[in-house]
This record gives structure tokens, C-alpha cells and sequence, in this order.
């Protein structure tokens, strides 16, 4: 019997340990986490003046999930007289227009997932990141937004049954923008993020953007 060449025998040595574990079932536990399987807490959006909001985006740079989780805090249940530590995760479905809560165990185990469609929910940073950027873009608003000196802030959900563009299923956020110490205002729009369209590019159509001040006179 010939013997093999010794390159070839130690490729075959590296390559058969990795033939034989791609024969394997895949055997991680169903249920864990992938993009998160070590639980960490999870707060809403400090807004433009917590420095991690970005206000110079293009609508077309932010794409955001189907499923957004925006708080996430650890908490104690107690079940049958035992207490059990757990992680409790809010998000919004972008699928459904809807408010999920999710319980893990320590883990990172999902054991219950409740939709809560009377709740709101705060936003994500990338969230108020589309909101000023969709509200940049409007057509009404995008040479009066385009100043070099203005204050952009977003947060706050609308939701309102009378109002056909902020319904239950809606995600409506308020971005309102205000020039120099902020006390000057600029525009107050509402922006749906679940259509990507700016609902009112003037919340209150009779209030105008305030005067800009002549900086030439004493």
C-alpha cells in the first residue's frame, strides 16, 4: 500500500474533524436569543441631547427591524411561592403595529410573549434618528429645516383615535425644532414611523415660525 504524500495527509487530518461536525444536527437550544443570548439592560432614547441621536441622516440610510427592542430591565416574579429572576423586553412590532412584551429567564430563555395593543412605548434612538429625518424631507418643511442654527428635538408618542394618521397601529412621534437658545419656534411636525411619512407638518397650522432675529441691530 503507498503511502500518502505527507502535505496531503495532514490537510485530510484538519479536514475531516470539520466533515464529520457538518454531519452533525445543529443542537443549540431553541428559544435562546441569537443577537442577544447574554441578557443586558436596555433603555429608551435619551434624544438628541443624550449625543447619540445623529440629526444629518438621509431617511433612505435607516432601516429598521420588523421587531425593535427599546427597554429591557431585570425584575423578580414569584410563581407557585417561588421567586424566579427573569429579564422583561418591550419592543414594537413593525409588522403588526403593536407593543410586545417578552419575559426570559436568566438565560435568556423566552418562556411568555404577550402583544400589549393599549400600550405606548418610548423610542430608540434609530427611531428618533428617522423622525427628524423624514420631517427634513417634507416638502413643506425642507428650505425652512435646512437653516444652519436650529434645534431638532423628537420623543413622545401621539396617539389619537380621531386622528386618521395616528390611530391604534400607528408609531407617532412629535419632532419639534426651535432656533437659537430654544425659545424661538420653528416647526412642530408629527411623523408616523410606521408608513415613513410625516402625518402633520404643522401640528398647530395657525402657529408660524417665529421671526428670526436681526442680528445687525444693537
Amino acid at each position: 500500500m503507498k503511502c500518502l504524500w505527507p502535505g496531503l495527509r495532514a490537510t485530510l487530518a484538519l479536514l475531516v474533524p470539520v466533515f464529520i461536525s457538518a454531519c452533525h444536527p445543529n443542537t443549540r437550544t431553541q428559544g435562546i436569543r441569537d443577537a442577544d443570548s447574554t441578557m443586558t439592560p436596555l433603555h429608551a432614547s435619551a434624544g438628541v441631547g443624550g449625543g447619540m441621536v445623529h440629526i444629518d441622516l438621509a431617511s433612505s440610510e435607516i432601516v429598521l427591524p420588523e421587531y425593535l427592542p427599546v427597554r429591557r430591565y431585570q425584575d423578580v416574579f414569584t410563581e407557585n411561592d417561588i421567586n424566579r429572576k427573569v429579564w422583561v423586553e418591550y419592543g414594537w412590532d413593525y409588522r403588526r403595529g403593536v407593543v410586545v412584551e417578552t419575559v426570559y429567564d436568566e438565560t435568556g430563555h423566552e418562556f411568555r410573549k404577550t402583544d400589549k395593543p393599549g400600550y405606548t412605548l418610548n423610542f430608540a434612538d434609530r427611531e428618533l434618528e428617522l423622525a427628524i429625518a423624514l420631517a427634513r424631507e417634507e416638502s413643506s418643511l425642507h428650505e425652512l429645516l435646512s437653516a444652519s442654527d436650529l434645534n431638532f428635538y423628537a420623543g413622545f408618542v401621539l396617539r389619537n383615535e380621531n386622528d386618521a394618521g395616528c390611530k391604534a397601529g400607528s408609531r407617532c412621534v412629535h419632532v419639534i425644532v426651535s432656533r437659537g437658545d430654544g425659545q424661538q419656534h420653528v416647526a412642530h411636525a408629527i411623523v408616523d414611523l410606521m408608513t415613513r411619512r410625516v402625518v402633520h407638518a404643522a401640528l398647530d397650522p395657525d402657529r408660524k415660525p417665529d421671526p428670526v432675529a436681526d442680528k445687525n441691530r444693537g
